[in-house]
């Protein structure tokens, strides 16, 4: 391993540059070489990190309906892994410099998933990947690779090492001899296009309409983190780049103005300078985020600077908004209805949901059961409510009325009911069929002839219909 010193104009580490090219080329250097023959079993991936071996049967690679193939490495023994990422793959010779207008990468995964070393060309490394074997019918790959990775020195606390000049140090790690043999792969159904909402894309770049041409969504692996990626080109050739790890949910966040490619982070690359300027700082507020629909709905604004401080070019990126579709093929939605009565779990083994009308207007009424004990609770709200936050009424008047029942024992004991109580839904999709939320409310009886009362918290649902 090499330390290297940061030189000349460059931008963030592991930030991978967008630029709606293909390049697949070779590049110069020593890589290993491929005389049709891989002298390893089946299922091997191996290579040697610095002067050490890199030697495991844990293998897989992912295909995804956009293309992307990601062929993933790991020792258990010692927690590494190399990930490969090459676009559109097939028996040849792929770039995998990150950071030359497409996906493709190699990853060395040393100890700390969250600072791996990136083959990042902005830093003046590279790597090759050779694919000799693309089975299609037995969905399997094999090949050679070299890359060389490149990543931020970060000291016990996991801050950046200056170096005399104030700027992060850099070191590197040589991934040569690297190849792999009849790697299985699965293919999944990620990424945005043919879905059931037209993507829309807004914001202001220093005050002017940033005319949004095309929106490309995409849901990448890296470093075994799931992270949204939201891309938007104007007829300048201009982009405004989000990156959104899945996990993240709804609320409103601050941006990073670093990223290893797991981070919330803001982009903006403006086509006459040709590289990215980051957030620093930014905000984005979450209304939306659904993992089972894809469909993520949010307003952002974040002011965009060259990370490490060597472009004083600044862009103000303001009434930013958003609401795309990353998944193009929605997965099963799991319904679920848990809640605590007075601190002990409520978990149903039956749920119905069904459909009325009252005074001409529809109506959900959801029942969750627990059939060991009697228990039973039910939520009610019509059928055309909006994402938001609602108080519970006690009781229905014209159909529009939200609220909640909870009976201790079927047959046995009366129903109480909300009062008061709140009643959020955080997504609600007619189309795809499914609203999710949470509820929170007081049970008593309504003719005060029973002191009982019971506190219902930490309600969640998630319905299909």
């Amino acid at each position: 391993m090499k330390i290297l010193k940061y030189a000349g104009r460059t931008i963030s580490l592991l930030l991978f540059f967008i630029h709606f090219s293909c390049v697949n080329e070779p590049l110069e250097g020593d890589f290993p070489q491929d005389d049709g023959v891989l002298n390893i079993e089946e299922g091997e991936f191996r290579a040697n990190v610095g002067i050490g071996d890199f030697s495991t049967g844990l293998a897989v690679g992912v295909l995804n309906n956009t293309d992307l193939l990601t062929i993933t490495g790991t020792v258990p023994d010692t927690g590494e892994s190399i990930v490969l990422t090459i676009e559109n793959p097939g028996v040849g010779t792929f770039n995998i410099t990150a950071g030359l207008g497409t996906q493709n990468s190699g990853v060395y995964i040393e100890t700390n998933p969250e600072n791996p070393f990136v083959s990042d060309g902005t830093f003046g490394v590279f790597g090759q990947l050779n694919i000799t074997e693309f089975d299609t019918q037995n969905a399997t790959v094999s090949g050679t690779f070299s890359f060389t990775g490149v990543r931020v020195v970060l000291d016990v606390d996991g801050n950046p090492v200056l170096d005399s000049n104030g700027q992060p140090t850099l070191e590197t790690e040589e991934i040569t001899n690297g190849v792999f043999n009849k790697i299985p792969y699965t293919t999944e159904d990620q990424g945005g296009g043919g879905t059931p909402i037209t993507d829309e894309f807004f914001a202001k770049v220093d005050g002017v309409n940033f005319d949004t041409e095309s929106v490309t969504t995409s849901l990448n692996t890296v470093a075994g983190v799931s992270v949204v990626k939201i891309v938007a080109v104007n007829e300048l050739g201009e982009i405004i780049r989000i990156d959104i790890p899945e996990d993240l949910g709804i609320g409103t966040f601050a941006m990073e103005p670093l990223s290893d490619g797991t981070k919330l982070i803001g982009l903006f690359n403006p086509a006459t300078v040709g590289e990215n300027l980051t957030s620093n700082p930014g905000t984005i507020n979450i209304t939306r985020f659904n993992v089972f629909t894809g469909i993520i709905e949010a307003t952002f604004e974040f002011t965009a600077t060259d990370p490490l401080g060597q472009d004083p070019s600044i862009a103000e990126i303001t009434e930013g908004s958003f609401k795309v579709d990353y998944i193009s093929s929605p997965g099963d939605t799991v319904t679920s209805f848990t809640a605590f009565i007075d601190g002990e779990f409520f978990g149903p083994d039956s749920i119905f949901v069904g459909e009325t009308i009252f005074n001409g207007l529809s109506r959900f009424n959801i029942t969750a059961i627990i059939s060991d004990t009697g228990q039973k609770m039910g939520l009610f709200f019509p059928t055309d409510i909006e994402i938001g936050t609602y108080e519970m009424t006690t009781n229905l008047i014209d159909g529009s009325e939200k609220f909640c029942q909870y009976t201790p024992e079927i047959g046995e004991t009366i129903t109480y009911i909300s009062n008061p109580g709140t009643l959020t839904i955080s997504d609600y999709d007619q189309d795809a069929g499914f609203v999710e939320g949470t509820f929170t409310y007081t049970a008593l009886d309504l003719t005060a002839q029973d002191p009982e009362v019971y506190q219902i918290t930490e309600g969640e649902f998630t319905i299909e219909f």
